[in-house]
């Protein structure tokens, strides 16, 4: 089943600041510069951009690490940065000078980006429906919570699936708001309607997928939560199942094993 992933710019730029009011305070502007950090869905997962331009003074600048080293995450204030190692210190980070204070003024840029784990789909009977009853299919997933760096600073992503995309192999599917359970786990007996089950009408063998939509919010550094504007769709694993009648089913399965099967 295709999957079509929408790419969403990054439009969410956040400043951030020690003030409650979310200004960026003129002693951090003067000194070390104020970063500014936006996030985005994109190519199935979120990315998030920082970037902070230092305002610069004699004999002052940004580099990574120190003025010698050109790798590494951590940007702390060092001599200035020789035009030679200006660019790319890693996948996704750049110093830029700036071009009216070429010695002492830059501006650091850094992305990060961060995915969703697949969680899994479920049915019951596993591998199996009888035609004509329901067979409850859900998914196990949960809330998901991912760390990294920014800028050198802690950046988090929070994913939450919010819709399950059922697709059952007989040309029919569902998009649902809950992820489904067990019956079991909802008290009833087999074969119950859930509101995730389905039923098939015809024998056969049937391939069935899931794509599970997540919404997700990030945070900067101990800034707060800032949502991000579109989903996420993850494919989750496939199920392969074969579907007969109760007499067929009986006929393979002796109900004094399964006495709750269909028929027993």
């Amino acid at each position: 089943m295709a999957i079509v992933v929408i790419t969403l710019a990054l439009a969410l730029a956040t400043p951030l600041s020690a003030n409650a009011n979310g200004q960026c305070p003129d002693v951090l502007a003067q000194t070390t510069g104020c970063p500014s950090v936006g996030g985005g869905v994109h190519d199935g997962g979120v990315q998030l951009d920082g970037s902070i331009t230092t305002p610069g003074s004699p004999g002052r600048g940004f580099g990574g690490r120190g003025s010698t080293e050109t790798g590494g995450e951590n940007a702390s204030v060092t001599t200035p940065v020789p035009c030679a190692q200006c660019g790319s210190l890693r996948d996704g980070y750049h110093v830029t000078p700036n071009p009216a204070n070429a010695v002492s003024a830059v501006t650091l840029r850094d992305l990060v980006n961060f995915k969703p784990v697949v969680g899994i789909d479920n049915m019951e009977p596993n591998g199996w429906m009888v035609v004509g009853l329901h067979t409850n299919f859900y998914a196990t997933v949960n809330v998901q919570a991912q760390d990294g760096q920014l800028l050198a600073r802690p950046a988090s992503v929070q994913f939450t699936p919010v819709r399950y995309h059922w697709a059952y192999g007989d040309r029919t599917s569902a998009s649902l708001a809950v992820m489904g359970n067990s019956w079991a786990a909802q008290g009833i007996k087999e074969f119950d309607a859930t509101p995730t089950s389905h039923i098939y009408t015809a024998a056969g063998t049937y391939n069935i997928d899931l794509v599970m939509e997540f919404s997700a919010q990030y945070r900067f550094a101990d800034g707060p939560w800032t949502a991000i504007v579109g989903t996420i769709p993850v494919q989750a694993n496939r199920l392969v199942a074969t579907a007969g009648d109760a007499k067929t089913v009986l006929v393979e399965r002796d109900c004094s094993k399964r006495p709750s099967g269909p028929g027993c």
